[in-house]
Parts: structure tokens; sequence; C-alpha cells
């Protein structure tokens, strides 16, 4: 005979899964009434949230559409390369000299690149207290202690990479924009130059103060100063001639921002200019063929920086060109040939068999960053890699302190001050385009299992006018509350 306390036993944990269920389908209908009360009209939206504790899936809306990922692409370049490189990964840029040449009797330098994105990054010098400036001096201190003050040629040695430096397609029109910095193998100051004007008198040219200071570049001044504000700069493709216009009206305290073609190139004739002033000749600049062997050299002087340095900038603060030098250095640490688009998609594929088995193959691959609107992947794909990534204990530690955290930091610094739950995640925005994915981390102080983690990704594409990109994420933020609510109450009733 069935004992009446077995069946009370039963009964209970029955009720139990069944106010689970009933919690769940509530939070499941009102993230349907509040996506369709928006009104979004045709656009395409993907939700997937689940909850780590259980395994449980509190939303689901189209989880296995692909769509475009905006910057939500960097969660999977980043998480890519951090498994192909490894979390104690160094970039390593590297100024070397040469044996003096057997028929010059002259030594050369070696400027010799890594990929390394960060090189020269003014918001990483303003964290060492550092400016453009010291950092070229620091080359140039080290050239100088070597006595020597004629060097044959600096060789620019960017091969760790291929020469495309721009992706074809990123959106031609919004090249010269900080957001689409070349990506090279030797890159320097973010790829941009930063303009500070300053008016004089009405109607006559602006003084401009440019950092770094590059008078080797052809920059034609045709702004003025005036009761108006609209300065702005344009560069002529494929070449570093650019034009200042608009008229200006008060002293910029922050830059405007340009890109500048070929990076190599750039800083290897902003090291020969400044070795220069230090009175030490570098008769040309030499970019190496692809196949060709360099001459035996020593290290005069290295900058190293570790991946998760990296990577911070990458997700926090949805650099660009970060993704991308990540993008192709983890294809060239697969292929062992220079890291290159192509080579950077087929380590990401790889990566992602392997984290998301068949699944991966719904994933379109263009590039690092997002900036391409080719990329597609799900939410449920991106929702899969994060609690794989989260799993790991090798990877994930490196891989979550990059996310950018609600209420501190990135892109995240001003959303979801109001929760008492954290959010770690990345947002993404391209043209018609919204995309937030991560972490939602539920404090509870005094349960065995610490926190409640629900990982979601919410993404939103080809939404128009009248519906603007601040109204969707606002209904992303409304969607976040609604998983905090829903945690709360299970966490009230001891589930």
């Amino acid at each position: 005979m069935i004992s009446m306390r077995y069946v009370s036993r039963i009964l209970s944990v029955f009720l139990v899964l069944i106010g689970t269920a009933i919690t769940q389908a509530n939070v499941q209908h009102e993230a349907t009434a509040v996506v369709r009360s928006a009104n979004l009209g045709h656009a395409k939206v993907g939700l997937y949230a689940l909850d780590l504790q259980t395994g449980e899936v509190f939303i689901r809306l189209n989880p296995n559409d692909p769509l475009i990922p905006a910057s939500n692409m960097k969660l999977l370049t980043s998480a890519s390369a951090l498994s192909e490189l490894g979390p104690d990964f160094l970039f390593k840029t590297r100024l070397r000299l040469t044996k003096p040449d057997a028929k010059s009797g002259i030594p050369s330098l070696i400027l010799q690149g890594d990929g390394d994105p960060s090189l020269g990054d003014p918001t990483l010098l303003e964290q060492h207290k550092l400016d453009v400036d010291q950092l070229i001096q620091q080359w140039v201190t080290v050239v100088k202690k070597t006595g020597i003050t004629d060097f044959e040629k600096l060789i620019v040695d960017d091969r760790i990479f291929d020469r495309e430096f721009v992706h074809t397609a990123w959106p031609q029109e919004q090249l010269n924009r900080w957001y689409c910095a070349q990506v090279a193998g030797i890159n320097f100051h973010d790829n941009c130059l930063d303009v500070y004007p300053r008016p004089t008198r009405s109607g006559l040219a602006p003084i401009l103060r440019i950092s770094p200071e590059s008078p080797f570049l052809r920059l034609s001044n045709r702004a003025v100063s005036g009761t108006t504000d609209s300065f702005w700069i344009s560069r002529r493709l494929g070449t570093n001639e650019m034009t200042f216009r608009g008229v200006v009206k008060y002293p910029r305290s922050s830059p405007e921002h340009v890109t500048f073609h070929d990076p190599p190139n750039y800083l290897g004739q902003l090291l020969q200019h400044n070795l220069a002033k230090a009175g030490i000749t570098v008769h040309h600049l030499y970019r190496p063929p692809m196949d060709e062997i360099l001459p035996q050299a020593k290290d005069l002087h290295i900058v190293q920086t570790a991946i998760g340095v990296v990577l911070n900038r990458c997700n926090k603060d949805s650099q660009n060109l970060f993704a991308e030098a990540l993008f192709k250095r983890s294809g060239r640490e697969m292929t062992g040939v220079p890291g290159s688009w192509e080579t950077g998609r087929a380590a990401m594929r790889i990566f992602l068999r392997g984290r998301l088995g068949s699944a991966a193959a719904t994933v379109e691959i263009d590039d690092g960053s997002g900036m391409s609107r080719n990329n597609k992947v799900s939410p449920k794909a991106i929702v899969d890699l994060l609690v794989s990534m989260y799993n790991d204990s090798r990877l994930g530690p490196t891989y979550l302190r990059s996310l950018s955290v609600s209420g501190k930091d990135g892109s995240l610094e001003k959303r979801f001050g109001e929760l008492t739950s954290t959010v770690l995640g990345k947002t993404g925005y391209i043209r018609s385009v919204s995309a937030l994915s991560g972490f939602m981390v539920y404090p509870r102080p005094d349960h065995p299992q610490g926190p409640r983690i629900i990982a979601f990704s919410f993404l939103f594409n080809d939404f128009k006018a009248p519906v603007y990109v601040y109204q969707v994420k606002a209904l992303q933020d409304k969607l976040v509350g609604l998983l905090e609510k829903e945690v709360a109450q299970l966490t009230a009733a001891g589930k």
C-alpha cells in the first residue's frame, strides 16, 4: 500500500513543478505582449532567455531565426580568438636592429607587428598616464642608446596580416569614421588622427591641434571660425590627403576623429620623422614582400599587450578595430599564414562547430566586428555560446570580465541602473539593427547556489521610422526587467 506521506511528497514536487511552469508561461506571455504592443511594424525579432540554474527557457520568440547581430558579433569573435590564442596570450610589437649591411655597411631597423590593435590607443595610454608622443619617444630613446645615427632602412614588417585594410562590405561613405578604421598587421593610435579645432577671428581659419603630430601628411585647412559649429573632416579614399571643412565656433575639448590610410606606413613615417628630429637618419622606409626572409636582428624594445586588455576594448567599448584584429589574429594562429578575413572566418567556423555542434552551420560569418550586414546568427546560438563560455573554467573568467557591466562601464554604463540585478552584456547597433545579449545576474546573498543567472539574447532587425533605436533599446530594457521580475518571484517562493 502506498503511504499518504509518499503521496503528499509527490504532490508537493508536482505542485512546485506546475508553479514553475505557470510562472515561465507568464513571463513568456508578458514578453510576447510587450513586443507586440511596441508596434514594430515589419521588424524581425528574435528573443531567447535561459536559466543557467535549471536549464529552463524563460523567453523564446523566433529563437532559431538567423538575424544580423551588429556588434553582438563581437561575442563570437572574442570567444573564438580567446580559444585560439589562449588567456595568457600577449601581443608583441618589436623594434629590432639588424647587423650592418654587407654592401653599405649600414644597419637597418625593423618595426615588426603582431596585429596588436591597442598600440598607441589613446584610452589605454591615458590609463598609464602616457601620451602618444611619450610612446614614440621611448622608441627614439632606445635607438639613441645604440649610438648609431645612420640607418639604411626602417623595415616595416606588417606581414602577420594581409594588406587588405578595409572590408568590402563596410559602408564606403563611412570609411573616414573611427568605427571603420583600417585593420593592419601594425596598428597605431586606433588608426585615427585626433583633431582639436580652436576658433580665431570670425572668417579666419581655426587653429588645429593634431594628434599624433603628422607634418608628413597632406592636410588642407578650409575651415573657418564663425558663429555656428559644423567642423568636419574629409579624406580622399586610398590616400592620406585630408581636408578640414566647416565652421568652428567653440574650442573642442574632445577631438574629431578621422581614419588614416595604410597604418603600417603611417607609423613608419611617424617614427622616421621623430628619429630625424633626434638627429638620426633613416634613408628610406621598406615594406617587404610577403615571402621575403628578413635579416637577423636583435630586439631593442618590445611593447606587450595582454589579450584581456584587447578583449575589454573589444567588448566593453565595442571597438571595431580591436574585434577585427582579434579576428585576423586568430586566423593567423590557426593557419600559419597572414591573418585575413578569410582565415578569421575559418578559425571561427571550427571554434563554433566545437561549441555549438550542428547549429554552427546556421551562423553566417563575414567580419569580426559586426559592421558587415552579411553576418547572421540566431539568438539561441548566441545564448548557447554564452553558456558554453560561462561554463569554461579556463576561458570563462577572462571572457566574462570583458563584458560591459551595467551602471559601471562600457556601453551599459548608463543602462539598468534601476535593477537589483547586474547585467553583463554586449550591445550592438548598425542601421535598422539593435542587439543586446549577455547575462542577468540576480543576487541571492544567502542562497547556497549563489546568484541566479539568466543568459539572454534579444535581436531586432529591419525596424524603420517611426520606430527608432532608442525605442528598441527601451524595449530590450523592459524585457530584462521582466526577467528580473520572474527571478525575484521564483526566489521569493523558494524556487
